[in-house]
């Protein structure tokens, strides 16, 4: 819960970001109005709705944030009319179609948190024909960039404090997309709108982006710079551009370059980047102008094993590892006569091998039955 209350206290005190989302809500908003409030957390922005003159409000996520967003709506008068469901938004259902969508699944470089897919499913299957959105689209900004400070991120692992066996890391390090906060004299380059999407439309998987970059003067480039402008709705935006004055408090994203990469003043440097939207997988690449040879880089060198290999198709046959065996023998107690201390002292009677201790044994059993059962 430590780490659920740092990350939502930042969203609750980015003034800028929630007086736009308010002039948005006020423009887009109707008196009456059935709105989703999709991956919810806290539920600032449902309960925003519901102050504009919102009707309901239906407060999504499927993490322990929604019991903060259920405990904060009845303190503020609003238990009767902002329910929370504790489920993924793409698993979630809900009795009735709603008039408004709203979400700030706005990721550094915009598409990079989920949203598209989110919007998208929730249109389908919980939004009322003609029903609104918030946001409705996003424009994306790629730059080159030159900073010690992101520099630093990538050389952290070959420093000398750090022991020889842990050195490779540093591979793993230029193979990750980083969040950063860009002091605008760090963007050396003319920004350039790569794209732009539609928020709620079916995309493809994978979405590419390129831009030519100019160099406004003679030095190096660390890596590519983004950020993005997100229109919400009835004229409003929001956007987390180095170069704003009245940017939001998200970071801006950090693709960087193995070696900095040498260019003159006039130079025009080829980029792309390639975000798979759905899974998260960002690849990017620069041509060096001086030599024509194309860099290549992508963040999935930088995930762990374990994930890397569940993200491939299987191929193979399949069966039941450890937990999934226990899984099953905890669902075989579920029926409507068990309480769940019944089946848990069942399963530590009947199984008491099932894990190394009988602590372990209803641990998992009381999680499992929370997670799967109601």
């Amino acid at each position: 819960m430590s780490d659920t209350l740092s990350e939502h206290r930042g969203y609750l005190v980015d003034v800028r970001r929630l007086s736009r989302y308010a002039r948005a809500i006020d423009q887009v908003v109707s008196p009456g109005d059935v709105v989703a409030d999709l991956g919810c957390g806290f539920g600032i922005l449902g309960m925003m709705c519901l102050k504009a003159g919102a009707g309901k409000a239906w407060g999504i996520d499927g993490t322990d944030a929604v019991d903060i967003a259920a405990e904060s709506a009845r303190r503020a008068g609003f238990g009767d009319r902002y329910t929370c469901i504790n489920e993924q938004t793409f698993r979630a259902e809900l009795p009735e179609k709603v008039d408004v969508l709203i979400c700030d699944h706005v990721g550094y470089f915009g598409i990079d948190y989920g949203i598209l897919n989110l919007m998208a499913d929730a249109r389908r299957r919980l939004l009322k024909p003609g029903g609104r959105m918030i946001p409705e689209r996003l424009r994306l900004y790629l730059a080159g960039v030159r900073s010690p400070s992101s520099r630093s991120l990538l050389d952290a692992w070959g420093t000398p404090e750090v022991p020889d066996e842990y050195r490779w890391l540093r591979s793993y390090a230029v193979s990750t997309k980083h969040p950063v906060e860009y002091a605008p004299t760090e963007i050396v380059t003319e920004p350039v709108l790569a794209g732009g999407v539609e928020l709620g439309e079916d995309v493809a998987e994978t979405l590419a982006f390129s831009a030519s970059l100019t160099a406004e003067d003679s030095g190096v480039l660390d890596g590519i710079g983004g950020w993005f402008d997100c229109d919400l709705g009835g004229g409003i935006t929001m956007t987390n551009s180095p170069l704003a004055r009245d940017k939001i408090r998200r970071y801006q994203v950090f693709l960087g370059f193995d070696q900095p990469l040498a260019v003159s003043a006039g130079d025009r440097v080829e980029v792309s980047v390639r975000v798979g939207h759905q899974n998260s997988i960002m690849a990017w690449s620069v041509r060096d102008p001086a030599t024509g040879k194309l860099q290549k880089y992508s963040n999935w060198a930088s995930m762990p094993m374990s994930i890397s290999e569940r993200m491939k198709p299987s191929v193979s046959s399949r069966k039941l590892n450890e937990r999934g065996h226990a899984l099953r023998i905890v669902l075989g107690y579920i029926d409507e006569a068990m309480t769940g201390e019944e089946i848990e002292q069942a399963v530590l009677r009947d199984h008491p091998d099932l894990f190394p201790s009988p602590q372990e044994i209803s641990r998992f059993v009381r999680d499992e039955l929370a997670r799967v059962s109601s």
